[in-house]
């Protein structure tokens, strides 16, 4: 509910320049009552795209900052650090999407903060390579530091594994060429390792691309006078240095970004770390972390032996017998993807993705005289509503409030439910995201799904991979278009 009258609301709106006078005109055209609230201007204005959640509770916090970046109007918060808090912005111009990243206002007095923010921006930026996230523009405006970078459509791989569990050896041996190919390039054009190579800096497009982001922490350890900038040097990762002590390694050594690599792999074929993940700084700077990784041929016995060679070869704890360039480890796998594209080696797909692998499944199927809807969806009352529709329709319901348990349920019964209604309402992202993951899952594409959104979330149907049984449905949502979506994935006759 708004803090303002409707009069306050228009003169608050237009203060801010949330919205044009053109745009302010049509909704009161729009809003034909007596005595018209803020709410329901608010509610037009969403149907209408022309903001958001976020810039309405910006609006009722009374706060004037928080809504422009430089020329990026900001339409929500997609991702935040310890440092700096990132926005999807369209640019007020061209209406381009992008990632505005912003130094966060209480190290917005720091100068070493803010040389450090925007030398990160300076670097980045002379980088062009389709795996690296490219930075557009950055500038300081008085106490906002930010950096306009490209949008990328996707989630990065700690959001990923998250979902999937484990992932196909050939699906992370594209993640690694991806990502070696964006460390070879850096290094050798700019001489720029990463320095903090984690799952979360690791962003996996919609389109299954995956691209580096959040050089900030790479050793740029001089200004460009030559000194060194005792920040940046403090600001590294603890795990590097860990490795580096461990390993007898000099310090900034380029070859601790292969190794990381490495590990970011090994999590994704067998979906643990291949050590202990923790912030206590003592047990990370522990040596004995990086002596004492299990093979990952114990973890995964089935694994192609290519696969677990490279591995191996990347987590050897002496930095001697690791990779020593990232062309090297690129070469090995460029070889691994040639034999897992000719079968030379025998692949093993994870529990995870096993789903609905079973050869009778066709067979079992045919014998369901009730469908079941599967609703994924955290609003209770929403939740229960789309039930008592499902039961008119004469179908069965089951009722989760997280889409991270959408692949556990079908891993344990391939036939839990032949269409899933994922509810971006209460969900948001992770409902698109969850959506797309499901649309990857082995053995189940006869498997309907149906994604719901709001009307501020339109703009997401472009993140959105659809099939002929995946469907969207936009708020508000009839029962004629639900009961249609159904037919077609013949979970009810034709009428």
């Amino acid at each position: 509910m708004s803090a303002y009258s409707f009069d306050e609301l228009i003169q608050r709106v237009l203060t801010v320049g949330i919205l044009s006078p053109p745009q302010i005109d049509e909704l009161r055209a729009e809003i034909r009552v007596k005595n018209p609230s803020a709410d329901l201007f608010l509610q037009s204005a969403m149907r209408h795209g022309w903001m958001t959640n976020y810039q309405i509770d910006r609006i009722n916090s009374g706060d004037d900052r928080g809504f422009f970046f430089g020329l990026y109007k900001a339409l929500y918060v997609a991702g935040a650090g310890t440092f700096a808090r990132v926005f999807r912005c369209v640019h007020r111009e061209t209406n381009e999407t992008a990632a505005v990243k912003v130094l966060r206002a209480r190290f917005s007095d720091s100068e070493a903060f803010i040389n450090h923010f925007m030398t990160e921006a300076r670097l980045v930026s002379e980088l062009k390579h389709p795996n690296i996230v490219p930075v557009f523009h950055a500038e300081s405006i008085g106490h906002l530091h930010y950096m306009a970078m490209e949008f990328v459509e996707g989630q990065t791989l700690r959001e990923f594994i998250k979902i999937r569990k484990k992932v196909e050896p050939k699906t992370v041996i594209q993640i690694g060429l991806d990502a070696c190919s964006a460390l070879e390039y850096a290094l050798r054009v700019k001489k720029l390792p990463h320095r903090d190579l984690k799952l979360s800096n690791i962003i996996l497009s919609s389109s299954g691309q995956a691209k580096l982001v959040d050089f900030g922490l790479a050793s740029v350890a001089q200004d460009k006078a030559g000194a060194d900038i005792p920040f940046l040097r403090h600001q590294q990762s603890i795990d590097y240095i860990a490795l580096e002590k461990a390993s007898g390694a000099p310090r900034m050594d380029d070859r601790s970004d292969l190794y990381f690599l490495g590990c970011i792999l090994y999590h994704l074929l067998c979906g643990e770390s291949p050590f202990l993940e923790t912030k206590d700084k003592a047990k990370r700077m522990d040596r004995n972390r990086f002596f004492t990784i299990k093979p990952i041929q114990q973890v995964e016995p089935d694994l192609p032996a290519a696969v677990a060679a490279l591995i191996n070869k990347a987590l050897m704890p002496n930095a001697e017998h690791r990779y020593q360039t990232a062309g090297e480890m690129l070469g090995d796998l460029r070889n691994a993807m040639r034999r897992l594209d000719s079968g030379t080696s025998g692949t093993a797909d994870s529990p995870s993705l096993r789903i609905g692998q079973k050869t009778d499944r066709a067979e079992r199927l045919k014998q369901i005289q009730t469908k079941t809807v599967l609703i994924v969806d955290a609003n209770p009352k929403t939740q229960e509503s789309l039930k008592i529709l499902m039961e008119k329709f004469q179908l069965h319901t089951i009722c989760i409030n997280n889409p991270d348990e959408v692949a556990p349920l079908f891993a344990s019964d391939d036939l839990a439910a032949q269409c899933i209604l994922f509810n971006g309402q209460s969900l948001g992202m992770r409902a698109v995201r969850a959506f797309n993951d499901f649309s990857q899952y082995r053995g189940l594409r006869d498997v309907g799904a149906v994604l719901i959104l709001d009307a501020g979330q339109i703009e997401w149907e472009n993140a959105v991979t659809l099939q002929p049984n995946r469907v969207i449905l936009t708020m508000p949502v009839k029962v004629r278009q639900v009961r249609e979506a159904l037919q077609q994935m013949e979970l009810l006759p034709e009428a």
